[in-house]
Order: C-alpha cells, then sequence, then structure tokens
C-alpha cells in the first residue's frame, strides 16, 4: 500500500487478497457528459502553483472524474487504469457501508438510538457496551483505538492483518476482525463525549447491519445500493480470514460507479429520478455537532 508498489496493486486487489462480489443489477443509471478542457487551469496549494494536467501527473493520480451540476466535465485515467478497473477506494469504504445503514434505518430495519449490543449482543465483553449506533456512525465512542498508521504495533497494524492485508506481526494479534474487535476492552472517555477517528467503527457497523439486515454486508450492500444505484459494473470486499467484507477500507469499484454514487450523495439521495437514500438522512450527515471535535481536527476542519 505504498509508492510506488500501489501503482499496481491499487488497481489489482483480487490478485494480493480474498474478496467477494458486490453484485449490481440490469439497471444502469444514466452519467450525462458535457466534456471540457480542464487541464490548463492554474491553482494555488501549500504555496506551489500548477495545472490541474500538472498535478494529475506529479501526484501519480490513477483516475480523475470531474462532475459539475449532474453532467462529467472530465474524465482522465493514467497507470494503466481504465473505465472498467476497479479500484480500492479506502476509507470511502465508510460512506458506501454507512449509506447502506441509512437505507436500513428509513425502512426500519436498523434503528441509530438502539445499543450496538441490541444488534451483536455478544459486544457486551467489550468496550462498546452501551454504545448506540449512532454513535458508531459519527465515530463518538469512547472506545480506546490508535489509528496511528506508522506505528508497527498500533491498533491500525493489527486491523491491517485481521483484515488479511498484511502479515501478523505476532501470534498472539487478532486473527479476524471479529476477534480485533472482541479485543477491545478499555475506555478513552465515555461514549459520545467527542469525536475520534476510528477505522474500527465502521467495522463494528458492519456486524449490526449484518445483524439487522440478516444478511452478509457485501450482499446488502448490492441489494440495498448498488444495484438501486444503477452501477455499471460488480464492485468487490476484500474480507478476512473468516469471510468478513473490510468495511472499513476494503471496498472496490469503477471511477464511474464511484461518480453514480457522489452524484446520488448530492442529489440528497435521488439517481434517474430514483429515491436511494432517505432524503432526511443525508441532510442528518451534514449537521454534525462541531463541539465534539478536538484541537487536532480543528487544526484542518476549523468549525468541525
Amino acid at each position: 500500500d505504498r509508492a510506488p508498489w500501489n501503482r499496481y496493486s491499487f488497481q489489482h486487489v483480487r490478485e494480493f487478497v480474498p474478496t467477494v462480489p458486490v453484485r449490481t443489477g440490469a439497471w444502469t443509471s444514466p452519467l450525462p457528459g458535457a466534456p471540457r478542457e480542464i487541464g490548463a487551469i492554474e491553482f494555488e496549494c501549500d504555496g506551489l502553483r500548477q495545472t490541474v494536467h500538472d498535478f494529475l501527473r506529479t501526484s501519480d493520480t490513477d483516475g480523475f472524474l470531474v462532475l459539475h451540476r449532474g453532467s462529467v466535465i472530465a474524465e482522465h485515467y493514467s497507470n494503466g487504469m481504465d473505465s472498467a478497473t476497479r479500484h480500492l477506494s479506502q476509507s470511502v469504504s465508510k460512506s458506501v457501508v454507512a449509506t447502506v445503514a441509512g437505507i436500513l434505518a428509513g425502512r426500519g430495519l436498523l434503528d441509530v438510538r438502539a445499543l450496538v449490543t441490541d444488534y451483536v449482543p455478544e459486544l457486551a465483553d467489550t468496550a462498546y457496551r452501551g454504545a448506540t449506533v449512532q454513535q458508531l456512525l459519527d465515530m463518538t465512542s469512547g472506545v480506546q483505538w490508535d489509528e496511528t498508521y506508522t506505528t508497527p504495533d498500533s491498533d491500525c497494524a493489527k486491523l491491517d492483518a485481521a483484515c488479511g492485508w498484511k502479515a501478523r506481526k505476532h501470534p498472539f494479534w487478532p486473527r479476524t476482525m471479529w476477534e480485533l474487535i472482541g479485543s477491545l476492552h478499555r475506555l478513552e472517555r465515555a461514549h459520545g463525549e467527542s469525536f475520534r477517528y476510528r477505522s474500527i467503527e465502521t467495522d463494528v457497523l458492519g456486524f449490526v447491519l449484518q445483524s439487522a439486515g440478516n444478511r452478509p454486508l457485501a450482499e446488502l450492500v448490492g441489494t440495498e445500493l448498488w444495484a438501486p444505484l444503477g452501477a455499471e459494473h460488480d464492485a468487490y470486499f476484500t474480507v478476512d480470514p473468516a469471510g468478513f467484507a473490510c468495511a472499513s477500507g476494503g471496498f472496490n469499484a469503477t471511477l464511474r460507479d464511484y461518480a453514480r454514487f457522489a452524484l446520488m450523495l448530492a442529489s440528497h439521495g435521488v439517481i434517474d429520478g430514483r429515491r436511494i437514500v432517505p432524503a432526511d438522512w443525508i441532510t442528518a450527515t451534514r449537521a454534525g455537532d462541531p463541539s465534539l471535535f478536538g484541537r487536532a481536527y480543528r487544526e484542518v476542519l476549523p468549525d468541525g
């Protein structure tokens, strides 16, 4: 997952780890095009002024697509990628999975005010005891979690191993995502008190959704979101040694289907006149409580 190797691996994830398909349906939603030349547009970031074209080249971007007022005005591929290539989305997976939560909530199959343990009773023996589903969605549980990506023994390093992406460095490390979640017994603060970015929250949410929807996560994403969205191609998740789909970062899809997902969200849950996600769910995602953001997050997002 580091350069230069990720130039290849992010487009060929299935060659490295086990996966499970996310099926689309027979209908493909339209993706209108209104091509414009934007490569020569200049912008400045961190004191560096460059064109869009130069940025795509120097950043080793694989795929770049711009939607403007409902139409694709620019689409660019490089590093061997094309419009049918499934590309790893990393944490955009969290948005895909959380959107399915909104769909199930709208159908009355999921109560976000309920306790996590109402859906997954086994977690009563973990630090998630007393946390609500909404707190998973908001990443405001008080569970102690180290998201540091570069520390060899961080919780995130254990996640990489448990989900099957990397080798386990120690024989006592969790072998699956379920074992990793079950090993979290410490609280760093009360549930709901503050925001902290915890990738594992979305994996816990994945188990909640499987319980609420009574189907494996990849099947839920396919039947509830991907097929109704009118995706052109099947997507897929990476899976851990127990077959659980990596909800926090293992989703892979084509660039144009990511664009359909974005267009639907930008249109308040509707694509091509079809309601996919409840409008009030989309509104709620834009109305979080900025007071829960601590200093480190406010440096990047001053208003939370």
